[in-house]
């Protein structure tokens, strides 16, 4: 009873925190020109969606269209999001959803991954809003998400081999 008690607790503390904290906001820094990106959500995980390329990066050099189904190297977005490796390789549906993986995805205990998908255009709604930033914030961006990738050698990123894909993107 304690533990059910305690996992409910934690659940509750979670989701008060994601909304309070989420109605935190930032002001653009002055002065500089501005990139555009966009945060996007499917309720439950939050998205960076940033250009495949601008002026600083080219990410299909280390996110290659190869790793995806579709191969389309015509795509525009690219989105990255962070979660459990567990639960993007274990649930293809919610009707997949085990209680040990999502124990340990609230609780933080498995291992990471990053969950990239190609977008051909981005269509701002209530689920993914554009954000303009400046050129410097949008270069700290692309050296954190860098950061959170294993790469090889060649600064590749190591993609995750798996049939769990949620779609040809």
């Amino acid at each position: 009873m304690r533990v059910g008690l305690t996992v409910v607790g934690l659940i509750l503390i979670y989701l008060l925190a994601a909304f309070c904290l989420s109605r935190i906001s930032v002001a653009k820094e002055t002065g500089t020109a501005s990139d555009i990106i966009y945060i996007q959500t499917n309720g439950v995980h939050t998205d960076i969606v940033v250009p495949v390329r601008n002026a600083y990066k080219d990410w299909s050099q280390q996110v290659k269209f190869s790793n995806t189904l579709a191969n389309d190297t015509t795509m525009q977005w690219l989105a990255f999001g962070w979660g459990d490796r567990g639960f993007y390789l274990e649930t293809p549906t919610w009707a997949d959803l085990k209680a040990s993986v999502a124990l340990n995805a609230a609780l933080g205990l498995g291992k990471s991954a990053i969950h990239s998908t190609f977008y051909r255009t981005m269509n701002e709604d209530e689920s993914c809003k554009k954000i303009e930033i400046s050129h410097d914030q949008y270069q700290r961006l692309t050296n954190y998400i860098m950061r959170s990738f294993r790469t090889d050698d060649d600064g590749n990123v190591i993609p995750i081999v798996t049939t769990a894909n949620y779609n040809k993107t």
